[in-house]
């Protein structure tokens, strides 16, 4: 069996055939990129595996890429998240503009997904409000690559996530999804000092924390997450997390009802792992499976994740109503979308 050019091995197989109790029919993926590789060309550069995936990425892409891993015939739903590429800081290169208008382009013919936008360090509210020309636009994507202080995986939040974006997502009751760094994660102080001062002043915007807060390293969500505890307007996604303390300690804390699915496709196509080690993570590619011997193969991330999720789910003894919310309706819920 192939998906596009990349061959599913017969332990992803065994493994997809494993899950098919545990997914159920209905998906929203909350955290999927879906693009035009011209629009971001250092994030999607060939070699990359966005271009692995193809030069253009639509609904339909995702639903034969990554629709595959999740078996049988679902229903599937995404938050389109776009691309973030440091290029579109120079908005005379118009590639931020053609970024939004290739989402809108994919929220007018798949209209039961929604999207976010990507914001920049120096925008003012004006030009993110600009940016809303769909009505399925539910909330804003940043990135540490966008920061002008070097290197940028140290940058402080608020030098790429911009207070306008909290003001606009305040006023209109959006989203930010927040891919924060810094080696320690949600237990850096400035970091959890940061998310806590804005939720408070924003209390309408909500907040998507991507990968368990950065918990690629577990102990960083774990040690830390205890202090987001009692904000409403705080949610988690799973994507591209390939193990289950960190899942099972975000749905622990903060409930099943703020925990969303995501897949992070295209990320979600690599073939490899990411695990915790000593203090920060690694992540594993079948380059190294083959160091360590032939028997040992590595399943796609994406299979990972769902795995780590099972995982989780099961030592938490979560209920298949609580699976099916975190698979699909909390997100149903969070960017306001009914049937």
């Amino acid at each position: 069996m192939h998906i596009g050019s990349m061959e599913l091995t017969e332990a992803d197989i065994q493994a997809i055939d494993r899950l098919q109790t545990f997914i159920p029919d209905q998906i929203f993926d909350a955290h999927a990129h879906l693009y035009d590789c011209s629009f971001a060309p250092n994030t999607a550069g060939p070699g990359s595996i966005f271009h692995q995936c193809g030069s253009v990425v639509t609904v339909k892409d995702y639903k034969w890429l990554q629709g595959r891993l999740y078996g049988g015939d679902r229903k599937i739903r995404l938050n389109i998240v776009s691309v973030p590429d440091e290029s579109m800081a120079d908005l005379s290169n118009g590639r931020r503009d053609a970024s939004t208008r290739f989402l809108c382009s994919q929220l007018e013919t798949y209209p039961d997904c929604v999207g976010e936008i990507f914001v920049l360090p120096d925008d003012k509210i004006s030009d993110i409000e600009a940016q809303l020309i769909h009505p399925n636009i539910r909330g804003f994507k940043c990135y540490h690559s966008s920061a002008k202080s070097k290197p940028t995986w140290q940058a402080d939040i608020s030098t790429y996530l911009p207070e306008s974006a909290w003001a606009a997502a305040n006023e209109h009751g959006l989203c930010i999804t927040l891919h924060m760094v810094k080696d320690y994660a949600l237990s850096d102080p400035d970091n959890l000092d940061y998310i806590q001062k804005m939720c408070r002043k924003y209390p309408h915007a909500k907040l998507i924390l991507a990968h368990c807060a950065r918990g690629f390293a577990a102990w960083t969500v774990i040690n830390g997450i205890r202090f987001l505890n009692g904000f409403g307007n705080i949610y988690f996604d799973v994507s591209a997390i390939c193990e289950s303390p960190a899942i099972y300690e975000v749905i622990k804390v903060a409930g099943t009802h703020r925990v969303l699915w995501g897949s992070d496709f295209p990320v979600s196509m690599i073939r490899g792992k990411c695990v915790s080690i000593a203090d920060q993570f690694l992540w594993l590619n079948q380059n190294d499976s083959r160091k360590l011997g032939n028997s040992i193969g590595m399943n796609l991330v994406g299979i990972e994740g769902l795995l780590a999720f099972q995982q989780a789910a099961h030592l938490l003894q979560l209920t298949n109503k609580e699976v099916q919310d975190i698979f699909y309706y909390n997100a149903m819920e969070l960017f306001q979308l009914a049937g």
